[in-house]
Parts: C-alpha cells; structure tokens; sequence
C-alpha cells in the first residue's frame, strides 16, 4: 500500500516557519520536546524529524520519501518511518489510525487501545502467549467500507519494558521481539475490526478490575481520543473522520477496561479480555452488560 524510500543527501532542509505556511505545526512529546515538525500544502506532506530525516508523501501517492544525511543509521529511520510517518500518511489518504496494539482471534482483529504507558504492549503480548496472533503493537489502521470496518496489517516492532520482558522469560533489553516484514511496505493483508478495548489503568489501592460494554455514543468519545491525526484544519478531511469513527462506534462492541497497576494482576486483565473474544467460538464478539472483580 505505501512504500518508503530513502535518500541520503549532504544536509536535511530544514523545515518552513508559520510565518511561511499556515499549515505547519509543531509536535511536542509527553515531556513537552519537540519531535516533529508538520506542515501540509495541497496535497503534498511534510514531517521533519530534527536530527533524523525529513519525510514527505501525498494524499494520493503509494510512496514515502525519506532525505536523511549520510551518518544516520537506517535502522532509527525505519523505526520513525512505522511509528510516527506511517499513521500520518495513512490518515491523510483515508484511512484512520488507532493510537493501538492489536491481536487477533477467530473473530476477527481485536485493538487494545490506550495512553502510553498503560500497558497495552504487555497485554498484546499477554494475549500472544495464550495463543493470538499478535496483529499490531502501537498503531492500529482501518478503513470503513460496505463490507465492514477492516484493519490493515502494518510492519511494526514490539517493546516491552525490562518488567515486562523479564515475566515473559525474555531478555529484559526493553525489545522484546520483532514482528515485521521488511519493514518498508504495509497492506498485505486485511481482517474484520472485531472490538475494541479502551484500556484504563489504576493506581490506587482500591482499584478493581471493570470491564463495562460502552454505548455507540460512549465509544465514539472514547474511541475517538485516541486517534492520529495529521492536522484538523482540512474541513473536509475532519468531516470524513468524525464519519468514519461514528460508523466504527455504531458497527462493533466497544468496552472500556479499568483494571488494577501491578504484573500481579496481569493474569485476571488477560482472563476478562479472553471472555470478552470468546476463544472457543468463531462468531463476533458481542456487547454485554457490566462485570467487576
């Protein structure tokens, strides 16, 4: 579906100013740095990555080019193009993009969406173990069609922290595993959006493990709060999204996850998750009322 390609050139250029282009923004990380730069005329994107590489790409094109320096190492590149290029892309041609990893069982893929640093990587990984393919780690694409709501397999990588590696039996280098083709091009096989877990965790004394069945209303605010999205200034493209997220809400079960800190309680998040996809029987999940423990 899109494909990176790579140039080396003796300097990146570096990015217009706002002053320059309306369309350009600044992204910052969870520790208020900057780790990208967006701007967008047309057609045409642009992400600069500030000491990595410049990517641009188009809302029509199947390609996306990478101008990086001579020093810079491929690997780093490849890993900004899955995690922060790719979903951008993605979304601006029309697809959506879940901040999301994902599974997959008899029914179909199975997205486990939530902030970073939740954990959603561990219970992926979790679900792995118990026999669920692993589909996605970070980000989750779809589209919606007459068909139904379809995920997009994507190449990715797989990161555990040290804990997490270690309850696994894997080397607690913080990479657990690699799940990739060659890491350059994505779309070779689709699968039906089976559900959606929002997944919250608590880190109080009295936390319990909550799963509750969310609404269309409910899953569409929840959902929603975790999509990427490349700038919400192109009206139209923003129309399309807020359609494509009431389409999702309305087709398939949303439950929202409340479930205790700790890897100790890892095994009762997996168990509740499991009967949610209902491992022994091949139909579609389905919505059902409130459980607690």
């Amino acid at each position: 579906m899109l494909k990176l390609r790579i140039q080396r050139t003796g300097a990146i250029a570096p990015p217009s100013t706002r002053t320059l282009n309306p369309q350009f923004e600044v992204w910052r990380d969870l520790e208020g740095g900057v780790y990208a730069y967006a701007e967008s005329s047309g057609d045409e994107y642009r992400m600069h990555l500030p000491g990595l590489a410049s990517f641009s790409f188009s809302s029509r094109g199947d390609e996306i080019s990478a101008e990086i320096n001579s020093t810079t190492a491929e690997e780093l590149v490849l890993d900004a193009y899955r995690r922060r290029v790719l979903p951008m892309a993605l979304q601006v041609s029309g697809r959506e993009v879940l901040h999301s990893s994902a599974v997959r069982s008899r029914a179909g893929v199975l997205a486990l969406c939530a902030d970073s640093g939740t954990g959603k990587s561990t219970i992926a990984f979790g679900l792995n173990s118990r026999g669920y393919p692993l589909w996605a780690d970070d980000l989750v694409a779809f589209e919606i069609s007459e068909e139904g709501s379809q995920a997009i397999s994507l190449p990715f990588n797989l990161r555990l922290r040290p804990s997490a590696a270690a309850l696994f039996g894997l080397s607690a280098n913080g990479l657990s595993t690699v799940v990739t083709d060659d890491g350059v091009t994505s779309g070779a096989e689709t699968a039906p959006l089976a559900g959606i877990c929002v997944l919250r965790r608590e880190d109080t004394s009295t936390a319990r493990l909550v799963v509750r069945s969310l609404s269309p209303a409910e899953a569409f605010s929840a959902v929603l709060s975790h999509a990427w999205s490349f700038a919400l200034q192109n009206r139209e493209r923003k129309r399309l999204m807020i359609s494509h997220y009431l389409e999702l809400a309305s087709r398939i079960p949303v439950f929202d996850i409340s479930f205790p800190s700790g890897l100790e309680n890892l095994g009762a998040t997996l168990d509740a998750i499991e009967q949610l996809v209902g491992a022994n029987a091949p139909g579609c999940l389905t919505r059902h009322p409130q459980t607690a423990r």
